[in-house]
């Protein structure tokens, strides 16, 4: 592979105009820098000499574009493309149908580039688009909106406000959401989001509801719908237990479990690595874990039992080993108990609840039901109680903008309990 200087020098001597001793030193430079076809920094000295007055040359170049390996080399002319999509080098992988070997970039090539029937097979919720368009400058974001207005009409809804799961969605965004409906009386809405938000949310929630005078129409909503309300009446969770030593470090081993290979890899292969990892290590898998499986599973219990203080702190950090009962983990450890967050009960998902669950909370003892979270059980006891025996609900999204989020409710879905029997 060349170095930078002999590059340059093989740029010069292509630019050489000399009529025999030029057309010489073209034509041997242009033979090197085939041969350096797979280099990155050959691919646009080699969209250059494809463009030389010198036939000789210009055909050897453009054979060696059209024979680039998939790697580094390919990337570059792609990247090429992306940035000038009218180009010469958008035309030549358009023609030898080269991508770029990242999954994200190959959808934004796609899209600029125009082949929109290859695009909407691999990114048809725009997904991957909005995420590039997000980290995008100026230029690259005119680029995208000139596709999205070039009249296909499946490119409209990129400009209409994103949705997300609700488990997807940033605690800012359900936020934003739950204002809304307060602002504009959408109880109906807001009760239905309820039924699917951790207590976090929805107890604040109820709340205001309680005091709107609205109630639902159905008479098993609505005798519901009483219960929660006099089981919050007149009670206020206590105030979020932020980690007393917040690490800015442990944040960052826990975030790295959303990306790269830790957030493709499976549920098995997350577990089997997490048996040698190093504490430091294994946060990330815990994080990338807990995205995969749930409370309860075979992986919940292999965090919660490990002998590393750490991992059973990040499982508790990232959700996945909540208990329903009791105020505090009741670990062992010292820190565990000092720097675990709010309780599980106020982090739960409804939507992942199971026969057991509800189980759990049927046999807590008096006092986890009248102590400073004794209202939140009781609430999260009647949620889990009708999605489990319902079975069928109204599924809720995030509809979210830069500054303003509501609820959407999309369809029916079955719940997740109804179909278990127990994790």
């Amino acid at each position: 592979m060349m170095d930078a200087s002999e590059m340059e020098r093989l740029r010069q001597d292509l630019k050489a105009w000399f009529p025999i001793t030029g057309a010489m030193r073209r034509r041997k430079a242009a033979g090197r820098l085939v041969e350096q076809r797979n280099c990155p920094e050959a691919i646009p000295l080699l969209l250059e000499a494809a463009g030389s007055k010198d036939v000789q040359v210009a055909e050897a170049a453009s054979k060696a574009l059209a024979d680039i390996s998939a790697g580094p080399g390919r990337d570059v002319l792609c990247e090429l493309a992306i940035v000038a999509p009218t180009g010469g080098a958008a035309k030549l992988c358009i023609e030898r149908g080269y991508r770029p070997s990242e999954h994200e970039r190959a959808c934004l090539f796609l899209f600029v580039t125009q082949q929109l029937d290859a695009y909407f097979q691999e990114d048809w919720e725009f997904q991957n688009l909005r995420m590039q368009y997000d980290r995008a400058d100026a230029k690259l974001r005119s680029l995208i909106m000139e596709v999205v207005r070039g009249g296909d009409r499946r490119c409209l809804p990129f400009v209409v406000r994103p949705r997300k799961k609700l488990t997807e969605s940033t605690e800012e965004e359900i936020r934003l959401a739950i204002e809304s409906c307060v602002r504009h009386s959408d109880w109906a809405r807001l009760f239905g989001a309820c039924l699917e938000l951790p207590l976090k949310y929805g107890f604040p929630a109820l709340v205001k509801l309680s005091g709107s005078g609205w109630e639902p129409a159905e008479p098993e909503m609505r005798s519901l719908f009483r219960q929660f309300c006099a089981d919050v009446k007149g009670q206020e969770l206590p105030p979020a237990r932020e980690p007393s030593a917040a690490s800015s470090l442990f944040e960052q081993w826990l975030a790295r479990g959303h990306e790269g290979d830790l957030a493709s890899a499976s549920e098995a292969d997350l577990l089997e690595r997490l048996k040698s990892a190093d504490p430091p290590d294994a946060v990330p898998i815990v994080a990338a874990l807990a995205t995969k499986a749930k409370a309860g599973s075979a992986a919940a219990s292999a965090v919660a039992q490990s002998p590393h203080w750490l991992v059973r702190l990040a499982g508790h950090a990232a959700g996945l080993t909540l208990d329903l009962v009791r105020d505090k983990p009741g670990d062992d450890n010292y820190w565990i108990n000092e720097l675990a967050g709010a309780a599980g009960v106020l982090e739960f998902w409804p939507g992942t609840a199971t026969p057991a669950d509800l189980e759990a909370l049927s046999k807590a003892p008096a006092e986890a039901l009248a102590g400073k979270l004794g209202a939140a059980r009781r609430v999260l006891r009647g949620i889990m109680g009708h999605r489990i025996t319902t079975g069928v609900f109204e599924e809720m999204v995030v509809e979210a903008g830069a500054d303003a989020a509501e609820f959407v409710q999309v369809g029916k879905s079955a719940t997740a309990g109804k179909t278990s029997g127990g994790r």
